[in-house]
């Protein structure tokens, strides 16, 4: 089972494109695995035979585990190879088991006079009562402890509130709540807020989340430590950047992965992230345009957010969040009032990975970029 990201760790074998005993050459896909957002192809090792089919379709297997066996023609499958299946929930323990009722003497009861008293009182009959001394006297603490314990096992359970209905997590919605508590709970985020004026930018009409991805990338080969994975052994830098945009579905919350976005330019970004946005919405979105993202760009504008903080997608080391244009008043020459388009800009870093000084500017060089997207074009 292939690892298709830093965070799986278990896959299911959706289709076998090949059957055993049929030629399989080296880089053809034979076979189809998802994770809990895409499918993904996953290539042949080697030329040669299929020998041997481990995990048939249906089956999790866990990142590293064997699903299957190719070799030279003639040669034996081996026997020791069994795809290591990801273990089942276990069923869950009976909510409350029901004790069972003493059994009945019969004979003459030893019981005190007071006690007798207090179990015709409470309505309840001596010879169902086990005495705790070792005398065998029933008591009227005896009495009390069973009358209670009696109420208790009749008292009826708890009324289930009929506007309630609990909604099972999907697979995908499952992943996301263990990623996101995950990056929060192990990553010291620290947010800096800031604001663009984007006036210029939208006199010349260009697409704001395509103009500040390309900031983004611009800025981010500036500032390479924010461009990458902080993994066990250390800060791993991508080589390009690799722009990854929230994406908003009915599933869930899917993160679209623009390759190499510092060679593209503005028009190019906006063209690639709306085929891969509607894709994504659809859910036909291939699995490599999910995975090896290395900073991340979430907006909440178009939904009138001025500004708030996101939670960054580990192992990356920052993301920024994306709040509304705003209408206001600025200072301008002379003390004189002007209007300008401001936007909110929430950088948010891991600290462990950098500064806030180098966070700041980075955010600064992001700012930077959007008022003068005369900047933005590419370079021939």
């Amino acid at each position: 089972m292939p690892n298709l990201g830093h965070t799986m760790e278990e896959g299911k074998v959706s289709e076998w494109l090949k059957q055993v005993g049929q030629p399989v050459s080296k880089g053809e896909v034979i076979a189809v695995v998802e994770s809990d957002k895409a499918s993904f192809d996953v290539d042949c090792p080697a030329d040669g035979v299929l020998l041997a089919i481990h995990a048939p379709a249906g089956s999790v297997v866990l990142v590293g585990g064997v699903i299957a066996e190719v070799g030279a023609p003639g040669a034996q499958a081996s026997s020791a190879a069994p795809a290591a299946q990801a273990s089942a929930p276990a069923s869950a323990p009976a909510a409350s088991q029901a004790l069972p009722a003493p059994a009945a003497r019969s004979g003459r009861v030893k019981i005190s006079p007071a006690a007798r008293a207090l179990a015709e009182e409470l309505g309840v009959d001596p010879q169902d009562i086990i005495p705790a001394g070792e005398d065998g006297m029933i008591t009227r603490d005896d009495v009390r402890a069973h009358a209670q314990a009696k109420t208790a096992a009749a008292a009826p359970a708890a009324p289930v509130r009929s506007k309630s209905r609990i909604k099972p997590l999907s697979a995908m919605r499952r992943a996301i709540a263990e990623a996101t508590a995950r990056s929060w709970q192990t990553i010291p985020h620290v947010p800096l807020h800031g604001h663009a004026d984007v006036s210029a930018l939208q006199a010349r009409g260009l697409n704001l989340t395509a103009a500040i991805a390309r900031a983004s990338a611009l800025a981010l080969m500036q500032h390479p430590s924010f461009n990458g994975c902080l993994i066990e052994q250390g800060f791993e830098q991508a080589g390009d950047v690799n722009l990854a945009v929230a994406v908003a579905t009915d599933s869930g919350l899917l993160t679209v992965v623009m390759q190499a976005a510092q060679n593209q330019s503005v028009s190019q970004l906006q063209a690639q992230l709306a085929t891969l946005a509607e894709q994504a919405r659809a859910g036909t979105l291939a699995g490599q345009h999910m995975l090896g993202g290395s900073f991340t760009i979430s907006s909440l504008g178009r939904w009138g957010v001025d500004a708030f903080v996101p939670i960054i997608a580990a192992p990356q080391v920052a993301i920024l969040g994306v709040g509304a244009v705003q209408r206001v008043a600025r200072e301008g020459e002379g003390s004189s009032l002007r209007f300008v388009s401001e936007l909110g800009l929430t950088l948010v870093f891991d600290h462990r990975a950098n500064d806030g000084v180098q966070a700041a500017q980075l955010l600064a060089a992001i700012v930077n970029l959007l008022e003068h997207p005369e900047q933005l074009e590419l370079t021939p």
